[in-house]
């Protein structure tokens, strides 16, 4: 079967959870239609997350469409439409990582128009309360690549440690390390410009 470039607007709206495991199962059988269903179900999900560890809407959008052609490889391998979700934050979060880190350099600041709103919405501090969502935003670049991954993956995708720690095959204990030092961080952050402003 012959693969075409996935057509990909930017900014779509998040889409909805898991693929339907028939809609998987027909495009394991070589259904162009119906794969191409499970890429417009989940573009925006892989979008997302490469736009905000990388921060750059076009290198995202490079990341996105390889991971899809690798995805259109795989199909096969793909036991259920939990298992695609899975499949997919471990390979964007993966070349994501490693392409800041092979290219040496943090991520530019991504522009706040270009963001959804409900993106890290549910980031808990230390006494219950959420963190501002712009400054979250504006910080987040800062971190390192694998700590962002990890965040966004619990935050935003709502994954627990466990999952976490498979999707991006490092340890639980690592994982937790990286939520529980990222938040302290994200809180001495906005604590220090609350107070500087």
């Amino acid at each position: 079967m012959e693969t075409q470039p996935v057509e990909y607007p930017p900014h779509d709206p998040p889409s909805g959870g898991v693929a339907d495991d028939d809609t998987l199962q027909r495009a394991q059988r070589g259904d162009l239609p119906a794969f191409r269903v499970l890429l417009r179900a989940q573009k925006s999900r892989v979008f997302s997350m490469a736009l905000r560890i990388l921060g750059n809407s076009a290198d995202a959008e490079e990341v996105a469409q390889d991971v899809f052609l690798q995805l259109h490889g795989a199909i096969a391998q793909i036991a259920t439409g939990e298992h695609l979700k899975h499949w997919l934050l471990r390979a964007v979060s993966h070349r994501c990582i490693d392409r800041l880190r092979s290219q040496g350099s943090r991520p530019r600041l991504v522009p706040m128009a270009a963001l959804p709103e409900d993106a890290l919405a549910t980031a808990p501090d230390a006494s219950g309360d959420h963190l501002a969502i712009a400054q979250v935003h504006r910080l987040l670049p800062e971190l390192a690549a694998e700590a962002r991954a990890v965040l966004l993956l619990r935050y935003q995708e709502d994954l627990v440690p466990s999952e976490i720690a498979t999707v991006l095959a490092i340890p639980v204990n690592t994982v937790k390390s990286h939520l529980r030092r990222s938040l302290e961080w994200l809180r001495a952050q906005l604590a220090g410009d609350s107070h500087g402003s």
